[in-house]
């Protein structure tokens, strides 16, 4: 030991009374700093400053009408983005846009169709719907990123114009509904006075019953008995009259009524294409993020948002269908809807598990994880399966249930039209009764027989009579009418905002850091480290001369002896780099003693390693240790998600040192996990000891061996020591 440290103290002389070495030593300690502080405070905010990249908007939109309503979407949605600072929006015709967008002058160009606003509404009217296009030209020569920048720009402007629009649509769908279930509401108490008149039609029926007995009981009454009977025929075809002009008034209700149910079948229809299309669009954002992986994290983050807004929207979409599907089977009671609302169930089941695995693979991409590309490829598998069942869906609607919801529209008009059967049924019935008190009356005469004939027929037409009455009375009882009286008069702006944003994103920031520039800082104080010890080897030299009274100091001797001097100048060069992060460049640090002590232990560590590639091999390790910094660079994780990197890179990746470097850094800045911290620290310790024993056991059998073939090199005057 007593050796070693005598080297070490020669070094340290020979440089404080050197003053050409000190001033090298001084800008050797200062260079990697400096590497540090430009790549951190370059790469500091780098997409707060979006609103920079120009993208030309144009609109063609000539508007379209509903209900005697002008609207011109394509110009509230220019409106909004001349709100929006994110990008740099620039608004020209079409053709600035395109030459503009071809000769560089904006990174891309958005143009809003002539037939914009009328393919957005095609939803509320008759027909087929048209799903609206936004026209998205960008040049990609240009810039690898802002392609993904101005995309990202696109998804979100699409997707506040898609919750716009289905508000609008819905409320104008709901405000007619509305009116409808008023209009109901209003004409309940004249069905209930409809009902009171046969009721009482009813309630008399005993008595024209008693009479007949009487009449068969005692022939010498009979003719004043008809008389009265006769009497309450008259007042009983009056009621019949009065009350066939009562359900006439409330049949123009029922037939606008049914007309609002009719056209709940496209709306739903229209619905589970939209489902589709969101499901569709998740997953070709799941498919762009996993193409986009290997050049752009970004890009790649902002496509895994979209396909989780994708599933949010159909997820929305669905819950609102089965509702209004629920709401009809509550009146219908069809096993055939049923089925159908479970097979809808299961698919928003479907989709909210493939959400919550989408929210995992966003916080995973948060976290710096490296294991997820097997549950992307699950995902996108779902997503697909789920595609399937809604074609599958789609055609069973139009096949069965929109069948089935047009029996109960159907249904709807039988019940004013049954009524009014029913009414003209027992007004026919009248005149059947009359005759049979004129053949009574004539029956006075011709005796018990035709009495008898009266009587016995008697029990038939009150039967019927009361059966029908009973049915009207059940009407009347029913629940399922003011269900659906209550559901049409629900809030419809409520409602409307509900179905077009029916979710609200809480985000839980883990570990949050709070600038680009500092989540990059452990990468970039790494790689200074790094290159700061790579270039003290290559200015300082790893060769020991011997001192005048010491015959041999030993190999081991001289390793350790220069490493002192080395790890003295490596751990200067990282507090340097540290203390300037924190202090000069201000990074966000939650724990900036941890950070320094890490980063000390990083750097001896890594000059460990370089300086026994370098002491053995020579100028051939200073190669390899060049290597090992390039392949370091890309393999370690530390600027994209190593799982977005090729298999190579990620295989290789748990045997560089890098990682753990790096590992440790972001647990200081972040929050500190200490089994994590621990685990680095001793992988790390690996390297350490594993230089050690190689230079210990390596270094004399390698320099030996190696001596002809470096001074044969030497002699052609192209290579130092």
């Amino acid at each position: 030991m007593s050796i070693i440290f005598k080297i070490y103290k020669r070094d340290m002389k020979k440089i404080i009374t050197n003053t050409p070495l000190m001033i090298i030593i001084v800008g050797l300690l200062l260079v990697p700093a400096l590497y540090a502080w430009i790549n951190i405070i370059a790469s500091w905010d780098p997409y707060g400053n979006t609103k920079g990249l120009l993208v030309a908007a144009v609109n063609n939109d000539k508007g379209a009408e509903i209900k005697n309503m002008e609207i011109n979407v394509g110009k509230e949605v220019i409106d909004k983005l001349k709100d929006n600072q994110s990008i740099g929006w620039t608004f020209v015709e079409q053709n600035e846009a395109e030459n503009g967008v071809r000769y560089g002058k904006y990174y891309a160009s958005i143009t809003i169709p002539e037939d914009f606003s009328s393919s957005l509404l095609s939803v509320a009217a008759n027909g087929e719907p048209n799903r609206a296009k936004l026209i998205y030209s960008v040049n990609e020569k240009i810039n690898a990123i802002a392609p993904k920048i101005t995309k990202s720009g696109l998804t979100s402007l699409q997707s506040e114009i898609t919750k716009s629009v289905t508000e609008e649509v819905s409320n104008t769908i709901l405000n007619y509904m509305n009116a409808y279930g008023t209009e109901l509401e209003q004409i309940k108490p004249q069905l209930e006075n409809f009902i009171n008149v046969v009721s009482d039609i009813d309630t008399n029926l005993p008595q024209i019953g008693e009479s007949i007995n009487n009449a068969y009981n005692g022939a010498v009454n009979m003719n004043n008995f008809i008389k009265n009977i006769q009497g309450n025929i008259y007042n009983i075809t009056n009621f019949l009259d009065n009350a066939q002009n009562v359900i006439k008034a409330s049949n123009d209700f029922f037939t606008k009524f049914n007309s609002a149910i009719k056209n709940i079948s496209p709306y739903i229809k229209s619905d589970l294409a939209g489902i589709k299309a969101n499901v569709n669009g998740a997953k070709d954002n799941l498919n762009s993020f996993k193409n986009s992986v290997d050049t752009d994290a970004k890009g790649a983050q902002e496509a895994l948002k979209a396909a989780d807004a994708n599933v949010e929207n159909a997820i929305s979409v669905i819950n609102n269908d089965i509702n209004i599907l629920q709401s009809i089977n509550d009146i219908l009671h069809s096993d055939l809807l049923s089925s159908f609302i479970n097979k809808m169930q299961n698919i928003r089941d479907q989709l909210v598990q493939n959400k919550l695995n989408i929210d995992n693979l966003i916080k995973t991409l948060s976290n710096g994880s490296k294991n997820f590309s097997d549950a992307v490829a699950s995902v996108i598998q779902n997503i697909d399966k789920i595609s399937q069942f809604m074609d599958d869906s789609i055609g069973n609607f139009d096949n069965t249930i929109s069948p089935q919801i047009s029996r109960l529209v159907n249904n709807t008009t039988d019940m004013a039209n049954n009524s009014l059967g029913l009414l003209e049924s027992e007004k026919n019935t009248m005149p059947l009764i009359n005759n049979l008190l004129k053949d009574a009356d004539i029956g006075t005469a011709l005796g018990e027989e035709h009495i008898k004939s009266i009587k016995d027929k008697f029990p038939q037409i009150e039967e019927s009579i009361h059966a029908n009455t009973e049915k009207l009375k059940n009407l009347n009882d029913d629940e399922k009418f003011n269900e659906l009286a209550t559901f049409l008069q629900k809030n419809t702006k409520n409602v409307s905002s509900f179905l077009a944003d029916p979710i609200e994103l809480v985000q839980n920031r883990v570990f949050p850091i709070p600038n680009y520039g500092s989540a990059m800082a452990p990468f970039y104080s790494t790689l200074a480290i790094w290159v700061g010890g790579f270039t003290l080897l290559s200015i300082l030299s790893v060769h020991v001369e011997p001192f005048e009274k010491v015959k041999n100091l030993g190999t081991t001797k001289m390793f350790f002896g220069r490493f002192l001097t080395l790890a003295t100048l490596s751990v200067l060069q990282t507090i340097i780099i540290i203390l300037g992060n924190l202090f000069f460049i201000k990074t966000y640090t939650v724990d900036p003693v941890v950070l320094l002590i890490f980063s000390i232990y990083v750097g001896l560590v890594f000059m460990m390693i370089i300086y026994t590639l370098v002491s053995v091999f020579g100028n051939v390790g200073k190669a390899l240790a060049l290597i090992i910094m390039v392949l370091q660079v890309s393999a370690s994780g530390g600027t994209f998600p190593i799982q977005l990197t090729p298999k190579f890179f990620q295989n290789v990746s748990p045997m560089l040192p890098f990682a753990y470097a790096i590992g440790g850094m972001r647990e200081a800045e972040g929050g500190i996990i200490w089994s994590s911290l621990y685990y680095n620290i001793g992988i790390l310790s690996i390297y350490f000891f594993i230089s050690i024993i190689i230079a210990i056991f390596l270094k004399e059998k390698v320099n030996k061996k190696s001596e002809k073939f470096v001074n044969k090199m030497r002699e052609s005057g192209l290579v130092g020591e």
